[in-house]
Parts: C-alpha cells; sequence; structure tokens
C-alpha cells in the first residue's frame, strides 16, 4: 500500500495529538489521576481516529514525528 502524503492542515492536528500524548502532557506533570489521564488519552485517540479516518488511512506516531523533523531538516516546520 502507498502512503498518501499528510496534508498540512491534518499534519498540524496529527503533531497537537502527538504533544498532548506525551507523558508530561498526558499526566499533567503528575497532577492528573490514573483515571483523568486514562480519560484524557482515550479523547486524543478518539481525535486521532477521525484524522485517520479524514485521510483514509492508518497513521502511526513514528510516521508524524519523522515528518515533523524532515520539515524541519528542510526548514518548512
Amino acid at each position: 500500500m502507498i502512503k498518501t502524503t499528510i496534508p498540512n492542515e491534518l499534519f498540524s492536528k496529527f503533531f497537537n495529538l502527538v504533544i498532548r500524548l506525551e507523558p508530561e502532557n498526558l499526566h499533567m506533570d503528575g497532577e492528573a489521576s490514573p483515571s483523568e489521564s486514562r480519560k484524557r488519552e482515550n479523547e486524543i485517540l478518539r481525535e486521532w481516529i477521525k484524522l485517520e479516518t479524514t485521510l483514509g488511512r492508518r497513521v502511526e506516531q513514528g510516521e508524524i514525528f519523522d515528518t515533523y523533523w524532515q520539515k524541519r531538516r528542510n526548514g518548512n516546520a
């Protein structure tokens, strides 16, 4: 299967979700209870699935990071 390029608008949304999934953000630097963290993670993952549906394919977090660093290298980030 050939991966379609992620349009910039969707890429920005995926990148925002990746950042929100970082442990320090997800757990609010230890301030959130485990149930709050799980709830937050589940909400983010639902948003992720909606974006994948819009794009028409699955997207891994690693792909978002790889694309981000590639854009930075090329001066497009």
